[in-house]
């Protein structure tokens, strides 16, 4: 091998893995911020892989530049198609969108058909379109400079350590502060990840039955043309928590968050004092948590009297950070072995388990009614299906109709939790969703159904759910005017401090 067939088996496997490099890579750190830390195996995996990719491309080329004629020339067009199409793949898993009119297996057979032919019709061409995308295969290789330290530097560092979840505080009574006295009130917080409005209630599938959310809608508040806060999850919890919209996240190598507020050019750190939670403890309510996806433990810190989260799928191939560097290193292969047999992918069984996870936790929560300002974010109806609704069981497949199915029912437990504690005609209790369901971003995926297509004739119908059920009230009362998602900060400031909302049938 030559230091150049070296630098381009870099180049090939800089390519091959950027799904797996970028999130480590990345000023917005994501792998960090959603996964438990510290994250050395994950690292550690990352770079086995960047290593042995590199050496079997830089084996692959050091024998193809032998000879630019014969059998041998006709690899490189396999190479040209393997590299395009996850190229493709990346792309569009990294804009969250479909690529029109391209698909990686699309790119894949343009790419080798097209190289093929031109072997064939102009082999001098080829020669010269071999040597051109070798140059391509150096300049990619010359990231390693500045790549492979970045990793070594993240895999060798001190990273902070999560703290164990559960985690809890000593508790304290409400305060007479919040001019709350005797009367025990509580105030439940539902986020159902991903829930739509219109495919709850206005369109819904047909055959789809949703009691429970029926049920609930029949006594409380609903807010019919809700604007949302947002597109995605990392963004939109935190605004309706700081009660000031998020345009852009990104996380440091410890996991701790900076924001981009709308309108404002500088990054600031996200304060956890300035959150409804850290505002509920000095009015003197009692706080907790049980979530998914966001790090709830680590940037609520200080303003929980309870907190339980799980971190999402991690990388989209199975690395997590409780598994050893060498497993983390073999993850991809274990997922193409799935893909392969026709196995559930990692993701779909993952969040099956986030789902088991949480729901104990949520449950718990809600009998523990020295908790009195409580939130549980569920990872449902949010993609990908993991529950078959026509003989009710779990699966590690299935649609966003099916997902709704669980929510429903999800939903009926744990509002049965909490009407068998001693308060629960004091509650008020909120169900929400942090955006709805985003079409353009699943139809780029392989969870994509027909049942999906069917449901949302393929567009994106943008409002999310809120619903809001005051203690006492029996009847439903539409709010059909606009109204900013955003405000559900403002409501629940004043419902912690016992003020009227506006929205109260009572008020």
């Amino acid at each position: 091998m030559t230091l150049k067939t070296i630098v381009q088996g870099f180049g090939v496997a800089s390519s091959v893995l950027i799904l797996r490099v970028w999130p480590h890579l990345s000023s917005y750190h994501p792998i960090v911020y959603h996964s438990f830390l510290p994250m050395r195996t994950v690292i550690w995996g990352v770079l086995i892989d960047l290593l042995v990719v590199s050496l079997a491309a830089a084996l692959l080329f050091h024998y193809l530049e032998k000879s630019e004629t014969g059998l041998r020339t006709a690899v490189w067009a396999f190479v040209a198609a393997e590299l395009a199409s996850e190229l493709v793949s990346a792309a569009a898993a990294m804009h969250r969108t479909a690529i029109p009119y391209l698909t990686p297996d699309g790119a894949y057979f343009v790419i080798l058909l097209g190289s093929l032919a031109l072997r064939w019709l102009r082999p001098v061409d080829f020669r010269r379109a071999v040597r051109g995308f070798g140059v391509v295969l150096v300049l990619a290789g010359c990231c390693m400079v500045w790549m492979i330290p970045e990793l070594l530097y993240q895999g060798l560092r001190a990273q902070r350590r999560d703290v164990l979840v559960p985690m809890r505080q000593p508790s304290s009574p409400v305060s007479d502060r919040a001019g709350l006295g005797e009367t025990r009130a509580r105030i439940v917080w539902f986020i159902f990840d991903e829930l739509s409005y219109d495919q709850t209630f206005e369109h819904r599938f047909p055959g789809l039955a949703m009691p429970e959310f029926e049920k609930f809608r029949s006594k409380s508040v609903v807010f019919t043309d809700l604007q949302p806060a947002g597109y995605y999850t990392d963004r939109v919890i935190p605004a309706l928590f700081l009660g000031a919209p998020v345009d852009n996240l990104r996380s440091n190598l410890d996991g701790q968050p900076m924001i981009q507020l709308a309108g404002k050019k500088h990054w600031q750190a996200f304060d956890a004092q300035a959150t409804v939670f850290a505002d509920a403890q000095r009015l003197g309510w009692t706080t907790g948590v049980v979530g998914w996806y966001n790090p709830y433990c680590r940037i609520l810190a200080g303003t929980l009297n309870y907190c339980f989260w799980r971190m999402g799928d991690g990388q989209s191939d199975g690395a997590i950070p409780d598994r050893t560097a060498i497993q983390n290193a073999l993850a991809p292969v274990a997922e193409r072995w799935r893909q392969s047999r026709n196995k559930p992918s990692f993701p779909q069984e993952k969040h099956a388990q986030d789902l088991a996870a949480v729901m104990p936790k949520a449950e718990d929560l809600l009998r523990d009614e020295s908790i009195r300002f409580l939130l549980i974010h569920l990872p449902i109806p949010h993609p990908p299906g993991i529950y078959d609704r026509r003989p009710g069981h779990s699966r590690p497949s299935g649609s966003y109709i099916d997902n709704l199915a669980l929510a429903d029912l999800s939903l009926g437990k744990l509002m049965a939790v909490l009407n068998g504690t001693s308060d629960a005609d004091k509650a008020t209790v909120i169900v929400c969703s942090d955006h709805s369901w985003r079409v353009p971003l699943w139809k780029a995926t392989g969870s994509w159904t027909r049942e999906d297509e069917t449901a949302s004739h393929g567009r994106f119908e943008p409002r999310p759910v809120l619903m809001i059920h005051f203690p006492g009230q029996q009847s439903e009362h539409p709010v059909t005017a606009p109204f900013e998602e955003l405000r559900l900060h403002e409501i629940l400031e004043k419902m912690l401090r016992g003020q009227e909302t506006g929205f109260s049938p009572a008020s």
